[in-house]
C-alpha cells in the first residue's frame, strides 16, 4: 500500500513519512485550545480509546450544539507535533471528521506515518437513502447505519418514509395513517439528535402525489377511489386528488407534524411515479384543468408541487422531489435525478441545485467499481459512455434488455450548460423491496464507500485497485466487521464454515432482474409490465441464500492475485462440490460451480487450450436462478492477462 492510501474516503491532502510511534491516547490527555467542544470530545474518547496518537489538542473554531445545516463548513486539519497531534476544524462537523480519520488510520497502525492531513468534502450533501417503507428498519439498526455514514464522511440519511404498502411516520392529527410497524415521534427525534452529534443530517420523505396506496385505505376521501389494502410492488394507480382543498388542509397539518420531529431545512415530497390514470377520468380534475389552463396531467401535477411548496414554505422548508416533478413552469426546489444521467443535466438548465443518484442505486447489485466510475459532474457525454459501457459489461449481459430499456429516459437530453443550476451533491438508494432488517448492511456496506468516495474526494482521485485495498480495511472497522456479519447471518439460516466459503463464490444476478423475474421483466420490454407476476411481495421472507451473499464477491474478485497454485486449489473445491443437502433454490448454482472447478483444473493442468477454457467461461456465465457465478469476470480478466503458465 501507497504511504496515501489509508483513509476512505481518501483526503485531499495528505504528507506521509515514518515517525515515531505514539502511546496510547488517554481522554484526560486532550487539550482544548478553543473552546470546548462536548460533541467532538466525546468522539474522540469514543472512537480513540484503542488508538496509539498521544496527546490531542483541538481547536474548533465554531462550536455547534444544534443540528447540522447544509453548507456548514466541514474542513479540517491534522498536523502532527511530539507526542502526538493538533487538530484544527472550522466547525463541529469538521472536527467530527477529523476524529473518523484518526480513527481509521489508528485501525491500520500509520497514525506513526502522518505528518499533515488537509481535508474539506468535495460536495455538500453526502448522503443515502434508506427505503424503511417496503420493509420496516429499527431504530437500533437505523442508529448502526449513522454510526456507518459517519465513518464515511457521509452527512445526510433520507428517510423514506411512506410508499404504496406502507406508512412509516406516527401522526397524531390522522392516527389511523401508521401502519402498526412505525416511528412514535420521540423515537425519531432520538435518532435526529444522535445523527447531529455524528455531524449527520436526517431528511424525511413523505412521498405524494403518488404511492399512497396505504394512505387511502385509511382515509378514502382524499382519493378518488376505493383501494385496498397492498403487498405487491410497482407502481399504484392510487393518488391524492389535487382538486379537493381538503388535499391541501391535510398535507399541511402532517407536513407540520413532519416538521416538527425533522428539523432540517429540507424536506423531501418523493413525486415519482404518479399513474395517469385517475386524474384522467375524473370529472373534479378536469374542471381544475379547465379551470387554471393546464393542458395535461403534468401540468396537474406541477399545480399540485407549487401547492406543496407553498405550503413547505411556510414551515421553513426546501422542497426536494424525484426528477418526474420537472415541467417549464416548476416551482423553486431541489431535484434529485434518478432516471439516467441525462435528467441532471434538464435540472441544471433550469437552474435548480440537484442531487445525483441516477448511478449510485445499491439495490442493482452492481459492483463497487461500477459505481465507483461515475462523477456527479462529468460531461454528459462521458456519463452517457459509462452507461453504454455498463450494457456492454459481461457482468450485466444477463440484462443488457433490461439496460437498454432505461434509454428511453435520454428522448429528452439538454444541454445544460446555460443554466446556473448546481449538482450540490449526492446520495446512494437503497431501495427495500429486497432488503430488510437482516439483510440491509450486507447490501449497503459493501458498495456505499465508493460513492462515499466520490462524493468527497477530489474529481482526480479515480484508482479502483487503491478503492479496494482501502475499502477491505474500512469494512473490517469495528461498527462494520461486514465479513463477520455476513458469515454470521449464513450461519443463523444453517450454512457451515466451508459451505460459507462456497456461497462466498456466488453473486445474486443483477439490475432488477430478482425483484421482477422472468414474465415482468419480458412485459416491461414490450411496454405491458404485470405487476402481478413478480416473484417478490412485501411478505415474501428474504431469509434464503441468495439474500445474505453479499451483491459483490470479494473474495471471487481476489482470485484476480492467487497463485496459480492457490487458484488450482480452490478449484478442485470447487470441482468436488454435490448439489445433495443444499437448498433447493442454489442446487443448480452448485452444480455450475462444480462444473466451474472442473473446467479450471483441466486448464490448469494443460488439458485445454485457452480458447476452450474461455469459451467454457462464457458458457458457465449465465443466471443460474437468481444466482451468478461470481469467480467468472475475474478468471477471464486473469485469463487476458497471461497469469496462468499452463496452456
Amino acid at each position: 500500500m501507497r504511504l496515501d492510501e489509508y483513509c476512505l474516503p481518501l483526503p485531499r491532502h495528505s504528507v506521509y513519512g515514518e515517525n515515531p510511534q505514539f502511546a496510547a491516547f488517554s481522554p484526560s490527555a486532550m487539550v482544548w485550545l478553543s473552546k470546548v467542544d462536548e460533541r467532538v470530545g466525546s468522539r474522540a474518547a469514543n472512537l480513540l480509546c484503542d488508538v496509539c496518537c498521544g496527546e490531542l489538542s483541538f481547536e474548533i473554531m465554531q462550536v455547534f450544539s444544534g443540528q447540522p445545516s447544509f453548507g456548514d463548513d466541514e474542513s479540517y486539519t491534522i498536523t502532527r507535533r511530539a507526542g502526538g497531534f493538533n487538530v484544527r476544524a472550522a466547525t463541529t462537523w469538521g472536527g467530527l471528521h477529523a476524529v473518523t480519520t484518526l480513527h481509521q488510520l489508528g485501525q491500520v497502525d500509520a497514525l506513526a506515518k502522518v505528518n499533515e492531513i488537509k481535508d474539506c468534502p468535495r460536495f455538500a450533501w453526502r448522503g443515502v437513502l434508506i427505503d424503511v417503507a417496503r420493509h420496516f428498519m429499527s431504530i437500533d439498526l437505523l442508529a448502526r447505519v449513522v454510526e456507518g455514514l459517519s465513518l464515511l464522511k457521509l452527512n445526510v440519511l433520507h428517510l423514506h418514509l411512506s410508499d404504496d404498502q406502507a406508512f412509516r411516520f406516527n401522526s397524531d392529527k390522522f392516527p389511523k395513517l401508521a401502519s402498526p410497524q412505525s416511528y412514535s415521534k420521540q423515537m425519531l427525534k432520538n435518532l435526529v439528535a444522535y445523527a447531529a452529534d455524528r455531524g449527520v443530517r436526517v431528511v424525511p420523505e413523505i412521498d405524494v402525489p403518488g404511492h399512497v396506496n396505504t394512505w387511502l385505505v385509511s382515509y378514502p376521501a382524499w382519493g378518488m377511489q376505493q383501494v385496498s389494502a397492498t403487498q405487491r410492488f410497482g407502481v399504484h394507480q392510487a393518488c391524492l386528488n389535487p382538486a379537493d382543498e381538503n388535499t391541501y388542509r391535510v398535507l399541511s397539518d402532517l407536513f407540520t407534524e413532519v416538521a416538527e420531529v425533522f428539523t432540517d431545512e429540507y424536506l423531501h415530497i418523493g413525486g415519482d411515479e404518479v399513474h395517469p390514470a385517475w386524474w384522467v377520468a375524473d370529472s373534479s380534475v378536469a374542471e381544475l384543468m379547465q379551470a387554471h389552463q393546464l393542458k395535461d396531467v403534468k401540468a396537474v401535477q406541477n399545480y399540485f408541487n407549487h401547492r406543496v411548496c407553498e405550503i413547505a414554505r411556510s414551515l421553513g422548508k426546501t422542497v426536494v422531489g424525484w426528477d418526474e416533478v420537472l415541467h417549464p413552469d416548476m416551482p423553486q426546489m431541489v431535484v434529485q435525478n434518478w432516471r439516467g444521467v441525462t435528467t441532471r443535466d434538464e435540472v441544471l438548465a433550469r437552474s435548480l441545485d440537484c442531487l445525483v443518484s441516477a448511478p449510485y442505486y445499491l439495490d442493482l447489485f452492481y459492483s463497487a467499481e461500477m459505481y465507483y466510475a461515475f462523477d456527479p459532474e462529468g460531461s454528459q457525454i462521458d456519463l452517457l459512455a459509462l452507461e453504454d459501457k455498463m450494457q456492454l459489461d459481461l457482468q450485466l449481459a444477463h440484462v443488457s434488455e433490461g439496460i437498454e430499456w432505461t434509454r428511453r429516459w435520454r428522448d429528452s437530453a439538454i444541454d445544460h450548460h446555460h443554466g446556473t443550476g448546481q449538482v450540490i451533491g449526492g446520495e446512494a438508494c437503497l431501495w427495500s423491496e429486497l432488503v430488510d432488517e437482516a439483510t440491509l448492511e450486507t447490501r449497503l456496506w459493501s458498495r456505499l464507500p465508493a460513492v462515499a468516495e466520490r462524493l468527497w474526494s477530489p474529481a482526480q482521485v479515480k484508482d479502483v485497485d487503491s478503492l479496494y485495498t482501502r475499502m477491505t480495511d474500512f469494512l473490517a472497522l469495528p461498527a462494520i466487521q461486514l465479513e463477520q456479519n455476513q458469515s454470521k447471518a449464513l450461519r443463523n439460516i444453517g450454512l457451515a464454515g466451508d459451505d460459507i466459503d462456497i456461497v462466498k463464490m456466488l453473486e445474486p444476478v443483477k439490475w432488477y432482474a430478482r425483484l421482477l423475474g422472468e414474465r415482468a421483466l419480458r412485459a416491461r420490454l414490450s411496454g405491458n409490465e404485470m405487476p402481478q407476476a413478480r416473484p417478490y411481495n412485501m411478505h415474501t421472507p428474504l431469509n434464503r441464500i441468495v439474500d445474505f451473499i453479499s451483491p459483490e464477491s470479494l473474495d471471487a474478485r481476489g482470485l484476480v492475485s492467487v497463485s496459480e497454485k492457490q487458484l488450482l486449489q480452490k478449484a478442485q473445491v470447487w470441482q468436488a462440490l454435490s448439489s445433495q443437502n443444499w437448498p433447493q433454490d442454489i442446487t443448480q448454482a452448485i452444480e455450475h460451480l462444480s462444473l466451474l472447478g472442473k473446467l479450471v483444473c483441466q486448464y490448469l493442468s494443460g488439458r485445454l487450450d485457452r480458447k476452450a477454457y474461455r469459451n467454457g467461461l462464457l458458457e458457465l456465465y449465465v443466471p443460474v436462478g437468481e444466482y451468478l457465478l461470481a469467480p467468472i469476470p475475474h478468471l477471464l480478466k486473469r485469463l487476458q492477462a497471461g497469469s496462468e503458465t499452463c496452456r
